[in-house]
């Protein structure tokens, strides 16, 4: 029996959450089943080396030269001329797309003839930043819609044409394991709070700055572990931070994953700011450290967070929060319990579910 050719579409395969949960599902789907591509947009990405093998690797370029540029003023599509080429080299008759922001890619499903997936990380905050037309294709152009959680298919299969299923997004807790062999809790002079996740406004990195200033910074320290984005928030959070106003926060990017989870099994407490989340895998590596977390009801943390691992707050506002925080302080929490508590996150069962998908008839 010949193997199904599923050519996977992503933007880089750096360490974020949506890149991390399909480098999974990669090295989760069976290779006696399935020819696995991997088309990325950007090089560089930190995972790109930890591949398997048998993942055959492609880029395909979205910047153009003058000569492209003029190529395209003479009537020539190069991006579709580039992705027909990758089809043509690898032959997949499915294409796996990861996020909303890469749907652009559908506008190439009818040159290709493929069969079309869509991995839907994102909820409603992120459809601002999406083109119209993008919108539309996914509506239009995508055979199976995958939802990374029960809150975004709650709102997206009553309104999809075709079929929409849930692949909880989870965290790969043998590789947790693994970067915390050698971990050692030290004693600390402080109360030690975390937080993590790129720098942005969704995250809520300002109400996390403002709850650390409830806090006298001589017996707390509050730490964002995550990269700096490329735009004007970011740009006025470091200059918040410069200020001199905010004596108890750091920054700490560019960490390494076993420094990273070594960070969180430092904390005395996880704090999830964020306004709007879809699933929220932050937290779950939290809890999996043994870490209580205090999380805003921003969509996803409702998913997870419960008496049994923190505290699920729904108020925004720092003073609430600091209470709260507080109390979860003086809370004791039960390791095995905790991590009980995400038994049913499971990433070898959610991909047995996909395959089942991937390997059905193509649609006509």
């Amino acid at each position: 029996m010949s193997k199904k050719k599923i050519l996977f579409f992503s933007s880089n395969l750096q360490r974020t959450g949506a890149e991390i949960v399909l480098f999974d599902i990669l090295h989760h789907l069976d290779d006696t089943k399935f020819d696995i591509g991997l088309v990325l947009l950007e090089r560089n990405g930190v995972l790109v080396n930890q591949l398997a093998p048998h993942i055959q690797v492609f880029y395909l370029e979205t910047q153009f030269s003058i000569w492209d540029k003029v190529k395209f003023h003479a009537g020539q599509n190069v991006l579709q001329q580039r992705i027909q080429l990758i089809q043509q080299q690898f032959g997949a008759s499915v294409w796996y797309i990861n996020t909303i922001q890469n749907a652009f890619l559908l506008q190439f499903k009818e040159q290709c003839k493929v069969q079309t997936f869509l991995h839907v990380h994102e909820y409603l905050y992120n459809f601002e930043q999406l083109e119209i037309k993008d919108s539309q294709r996914l509506f239009d152009q995508v055979d199976y819609l995958v939802t990374c959680s029960d809150l975004v298919h709650q709102f997206f299969a009553p309104i999809f044409p075709k079929e929409c299923f849930v692949l909880h997004s989870g965290i790969n807790k043998q590789f947790i394991d693994d970067c915390m062999s050698d971990f050692k809790k030290v004693k600390k002079t402080k109360k030690r709070i975390i937080s993590s996740g790129t720098i942005c406004y969704r995250k809520g990195v300002d109400i996390f700055m403002k709850i650390s200033q409830n806090f006298p910074e001589s017996a707390y320290e509050f730490i964002w572990l995550g990269k700096w984005a490329n735009n004007g928030y970011a740009e006025v959070i470091r200059r918040q931070k410069n200020s001199g106003l905010f004596p108890a926060i750091q920054f700490l990017d560019n960490l390494s994953p076993q420094e990273y989870y070594q960070q969180i099994a430092h904390a005395d407490a996880f704090i999830t700011c964020s306004r709007e989340e879809s699933m929220g895998l932050v937290a779950m590596e939290a809890i999996y450290c043994g870490i209580p977390v205090l999380a805003t009801n921003s969509g996803g943390s409702s998913l997870m967070v419960n008496e049994t691992n923190g505290i699920l707050c729904q108020d925004f506002r720092p003073e609430t929060l600091s209470t709260e925080l507080n109390s979860i302080l003086l809370k004791e929490f039960n390791l095995e319990i905790m991590r009980d508590s995400l038994s049913h996150f499971d990433m070898t069962w959610e991909c047995q579910k996909l395959e089942s998908y991937l390997l059905k008839d193509t649609i006509q």
